[in-house]
């Protein structure tokens, strides 16, 4: 039944039975069918293309159903593919999932994604280029060696002078990991700078973000400090993500495993793991919250994730790593989108999958995103 569903080929009484068991069918059926639905449309034979009130109807009831809607098995050729259909659902909310539908062209001209490059600033004020085209290398500052790849820049050892500072920089379409001399790795979003000692002292072990970065901290009696603005963070060894973007609001610090302690003004919390914390001006204290980690650290993980998320703060996410300029052509679409895509594809991709909701249009002019409701 379901692959004659993603056809379009069910007889009328088949389509009758269906729509009718969707309106009974308990959440665990529909997760089936749903499974059975992905499966289908992987399968070299289908056709990708589905009636149009199928897959509305049956995400309205998986919606109404469930706590969060259901993603997806993400296989490797699930992940692999560019085009994605949107599909609009009840309460004023866009749930996007990737198909295998080819992607309307938006425009001839194609905007790639964001790739591995960098800039590294040495005490000396020399800088350094770093990316996909970058040959695996050895430089050496003072008694400090750092090794270069494609993808992330390590320190050897932790000798070296405690007053000496680097400074790794993403532009916009761009990300980097390092790792700093203590082990600690650091993957940085784009927008983002890290400023950090080329070896840290015996008592603190303290580094400067500004942008978004995920810390995977080497264990160790000496913490460990981010500065970030007015907010610090202070950990032995855990895995967290800060986003201290200046156009996304108060610095945001959430904790994915272990124990941290943030203080911001006369504010100090510790967090457990799957807390979030910001400061609120309102109430001058930090405010503790409890978000979706998956959601929180997709970035890394090489995606967008969005769960009623308003088309502003995804076109600023899509600016920054997309490095395009966004404009609004009248008033704003209103409505609330959720879903999963990757960052590896191009963002003629991505505009088409929101497009698809019929909930905003876009037309890329030059390097600008024109947004329209």
């Amino acid at each position: 039944m379901i692959p004659l569903l993603v056809k379009g080929q069910q007889s009328p009484q088949q389509q009758q039975a269906f729509e009718a068991w969707l309106q009974s069918a308990p959440p665990e059926e529909l997760s089936e069918v749903m499974d059975l639905y992905y499966e289908a449309l992987d399968g070299e034979d289908v056709i990708s293309f589905m009636p149009a009130d199928f897959p509305a109807k049956m995400h309205t009831r998986i919606r109404a159903a469930m706590p969060a809607p259901q993603q997806p098995k993400r296989t490797g050729r699930y992940l692999r593919i560019a085009a994605a259909v949107a599909l609009l659902i009840s309460a004023g909310t866009a749930t996007i999932l990737l198909t295998r539908k080819p992607a309307a062209v938006v425009t001839q001209q194609i905007i790639k994604p964001g790739t591995d490059k960098a800039i590294l600033t040495l005490a000396d004020g020399r800088t350094i280029e770093l990316g996909s085209r970058q040959n695996d290398s050895v430089i050496r500052a003072g008694v400090q060696v750092i090794q270069l790849d494609s993808a992330v820049i390590s320190y050897a050892g932790t000798s070296g002078d405690q007053h000496s500072f680097n400074t790794l920089t993403t532009p916009r379409g761009a990300q980097f990991q390092v790792v700093l001399p203590d082990g600690s790795r650091v993957w940085l979003n784009a927008v983002s700078a890290l400023r950090y000692p080329v070896a840290f002292n015996p008592h603190h072990r303290t580094v400067e973000l500004t942008g978004q970065a995920y810390f995977d901290v080497t264990p160790s009696t000496t913490p460990f400090i981010v500065k970030t603005g007015n907010t610090s963070i202070e950990v032995l060894g855990t895995d967290f993500d800060v986003m201290a973007y200046a156009e996304e609001g108060p610095v945001t610090t959430t904790l994915v495993k272990g124990s941290i302690a943030v203080q911001s003004g006369n504010s100090r919390k510790q967090l457990k793991p799957g807390e979030q914390v910001a400061y609120d001006e309102k109430v001058q204290d930090l405010v503790l919250s409890h978000p979706a980690i998956e959601e929180v650290i997709a970035w890394k993980e090489g995606e967008f994730r969005f769960n009623g998320v308003s088309i502003i703060a995804i076109m600023r996410q899509l600016s920054r790593w997309y490095d395009v300029e966004i404009r609004y052509d009248g008033p704003l679409p209103t409505t609330a989108f959720s879903g999963t895509l990757s960052r590896k594809e191009n963002v003629n991709q991505i505009l088409y999958a929101l497009e698809a909701t019929e909930a905003a249009h876009f037309t890329i002019e030059g390097n600008t995103i024109v947004v329209k409701k």
